[in-house]
């Protein structure tokens, strides 16, 4: 039964982790955050690390597989609808908009000059010195 419940397990976080990415990040205080903390991030809900510094959320383009995975992961619905999330709490002056960058290869450059900030990658190879790991 202990096997089944791990297999389980192992498969969830599996689909969860195609879904929402690995996440990269500098100078964000921690290399450890909890699922919990990384959606209210990528929601706008979250905008001051805890060291202090301004979250910077990096996003893929709104037109890729990336940005729609991020968006069914986040809100549990389409990049359109995500995307009218964020202008609705930009506007609203709830949280800075995301900084949208061509492909992963810039949002990792991104991420790896500006401290604060946070991006997803889903294809490429998350930079060892960047990586954060997730716990639940």
């Amino acid at each position: 039964m202990k096997g089944y419940l791990l297999l389980a397990s192992l498969l969830f976080s599996s689909a969860l982790q195609a879904q929402m990415g690995v996440p990269i990040a500098n100078d964000i205080g921690s290399t450890t955050l909890k699922i919990k903390q990384l959606k209210s991030i990528f929601l706008g809900n979250t905008s001051i690390w805890p060291g202090g510094n301004t979250i910077i959320i990096v996003l893929p383009p709104s037109d890729s597989e990336s940005f729609e995975s991020i968006a069914q992961w986040a809100i549990e619905s389409d990049g359109v609808e995500y995307q009218k999330h964020w202008l609705s709490i930009v506007f609203q002056g709830r949280a800075f908009a995301p900084v949208f960058l061509p492909d992963e290869e810039a949002i990792i450059d991104y991420v790896r000059t500006h401290p604060g900030s946070i991006g997803l990658l889903h294809s490429s190879t998350p930079p060892q010195d960047l990586t954060v790991q997730i716990t639940e």
